[in-house]
């Protein structure tokens, strides 16, 4: 996610009620539904490895670890895992600790003298390690201000890093903000070795696999290299694509090169929590000695996410890499512990940009959370055979601007838009406006005309006593003029903006749409009761498609799937036919259009 800095994110967990599931049976046949919708269409390759009371009850693999090979994914198949390594590594620095070589308090500066010198004797170990350190200074990010660098194919040492490094600057003071930083477990991974006398691949093998009983799992190689699962791009696509332009690992050290499977992480998991790793006030640490992220109730520990789902404490990490993403995590109060290790990204999340997802493993994740809560999930819908024979062609009428024709001919389903301006049924939801306008709409609107215009005189106005901080200084609005700049650069001439959602009650969630010549870019303004914006965010809900024809999948009787990823990487569709229309439906809203020449 697009983080917008100094910013106040506000948004609200709704807490629900829930109840384990009654038998382990029921559940597996629930979990193994669940996968296997979804690498039906190709949105899951890997191994997943699930345990309750230190018992595996769910280990399975899909797809295909060497697809030139015809190899498939087992459960001993060695992914990356991303920047699940910076839990590993967090471990490895409080065995450093226990030890007394270091404490969670020992500023950079005792390491890194001439990197930042009028700032590193501020920023200490914790501060790398929950990313409060504030450094602009970061590796496979860049901020809005081009702050950070992309790893390359080419080895490079930390002291060449440095020199690249050498004027950053702090962008907040540490410990006092959140923001996501590799570099951070760079310098991390150097103070191991600096600390430890030992390289760090060495030092992570005695102080952490090797007492863990980790057999498969390495630093920046794969042990042994015949169980590797080769990256792929193109997930959720018709077909995969090797990736063949890996980082090298040196970029990374410590932040996300390391190799493993779901048994090795499970066994690390265990050897955590049963004090075979840490001491228990040392593994307490990882989870106490937080930074809070800014989004809901969320916090930063030593190389994990507290989190809730539905009241529940969720402890995870999770990784993302082109071709590999990862997620590991528990749920403490049930003893449950989910492992997800993939092999396939849709795209290069590093280098290009994409409108749908680059993987659903968390999406998968939060699915699994919602099974063991024992609520329902919706599977993607698995095809059916088609019993028309008949083809036809039947058009419908959404509103006076928009029309939908469904046709079928040698047995597919397609649908196409019509109307007076071309449009996408992808974009359908986000380009109708809000029916509400009250004084909540009158203050997004002056904040989208402030923005579209570049004039914020006023603007301060509109906002809480902390976001006249951010909003009526010229620090602030530089940053807004920045960002504006930047969706210039991406995006082409801005067209028009428009109010497509509002939520909540005396707090609302108001989605703001900016339509430009090639992408939309959406905003989130939280206004208070007295109608101040007291935070903004941008909306990763927004979509933007010029797609005018899609395939329909029938999934039932009348009714049929849009695959979103398939159609051009939106978010996926359905549509229902009656004997008067059809209902298009995306997410929780219905659109419905009466048939027009039935």
């Amino acid at each position: 996610m697009k983080q917008i800095t100094a910013i106040l994110i506000a948004l609200f967990l709704g807490i629900n009620s829930f109840g384990q599931k009654g038998s382990n049976k029921e559940l597996k046949k629930d979990i193994d539904a669940l996968f296997e919708s979804y690498a039906h269409y190709n949105r899951f390759v890997g191994s997943v490895l699930i345990s309750e009371n230190n018992t595996i009850i769910y280990q399975q693999s899909f797809g295909y670890a060497d697809i030139a090979g015809k190899k498939k994914n087992t459960k001993n198949s060695i992914f990356s895992i991303a920047s699940l390594t910076k839990s590993l590594t967090a471990v490895g620095i409080m065995r450093l600790v226990e030890d007394g070589k270091l404490t969670l308090e020992t500023p950079i500066s005792i390491y890194f003298p001439d990197f930042m010198p009028n700032n590193s004797k501020d920023i200490t170990i914790q501060h790398l390690l929950n990313n409060s350190s504030g450094i602009e200074a970061n590796i496979g990010r860049t901020d809005e201000s081009g702050n950070g660098l992309m790893p390359e194919d080419s080895p490079i040492t930390l002291n060449e890093l440095l020199e690249k490094f050498k004027d950053s600057k702090l962008k907040f003071e540490p410990g006092t903000g959140y923001e996501y930083n590799n570099f951070g477990y760079l310098l991390l991974a150097d103070i191991i070795e600096k600390v430890s006398g030992q390289p760090y691949a060495d030092y992570m093998e005695k102080a952490v696999f090797k007492p863990a009983n980790m057999k498969n799992t390495a630093v920046a190689t794969f042990k042994p290299n015949h169980q590797k699962a080769q990256p792929y791009l193109g997930l959720g696509m018709n077909e995969f694509q090797n990736f063949n332009s890996p980082f090298h690992p040196s970029w990374l050290q410590g932040a996300a090169d390391i190799n493993s499977t779901t048994l090795d992480l499970f066994k690390f998991m265990q050897a955590l929590e049963n004090g075979t790793l840490l001491k228990v006030a040392s593994k307490n640490m990882l989870y106490n000695a937080t930074q809070a992220m800014g989004v809901n109730n969320m916090l930063s520990g030593l190389g994990w996410v507290i989190d809730e789902k539905e009241g529940e404490k969720w402890i995870y990490n999770n990784g993302l890499l082109p071709g590999y993403a990862s997620v590991m995590g528990s749920l403490p109060e049930n003893n449950i512990k989910i492992i997800v290790l993939s092999n396939a990204t849709s795209v290069n999340p590093v280098l290009e940009e994409f409108q749908g997802e680059v993987t659903f493993v968390p999406e998968i994740t939060d699915k699994i959370i919602s099974l063991f809560q024992g609520k329902r999930v919706e599977n993607l819908p698995l095809p059916i055979k088609n019993k028309s024979i008949t083809d036809f062609t039947n058009t419908y009428q959404l509103d006076d601007k928009h029309v939908l024709v469904l046709k079928k001919k040698e047995g597919t389903y397609s649908l196409e838009t019509a109307g007076k301006e071309p449009w996408s049924v992808f974009t359908y939801t986000f380009s109708r406006d809000s029916n509400e306008n009250d004084a909540y709409s009158k203050t997004a609107l002056f904040f989208a005309n402030a923005m579209s215009t570049q004039n914020f005189e006023g603007l301060s106005d509109y906002g809480n006593e902390q976001m006249k901080g951010f909003l009526g200084t010229q620090q602030g609005q530089d940053q807004l003029k920045g960002m504006w700049a930047n969706f210039i650069n991406h995006a082409g001439e801005f067209k028009a903006y428009n109010i497509y959602k509002i939520e909540g009650k005396e707090v609302k969630n108001i989605h703001i749409r900016f339509h430009f010549e090639t992408v939309d870019v959406g905003m989130v303004l939280s206004v208070n009761a007295v109608h101040k914006i007291q935070g903004m965010f941008m909306d990763d809900a927004i979509k933007t498609s010029h797609v005018t024809t899609v395939a329909l999948v029938p999934v039932a009787e009348n009714k049929f799937f849009i695959d979103g990823h398939r159609n051009g990487g939106m978010q996926d569709l359905k549509i229902t036919l009656s004997n008067k229309g059809l209902i298009l439906t995306d997410g929780p809203i219905n659109f419905p259009a009466g048939i027009i020449n039935p």
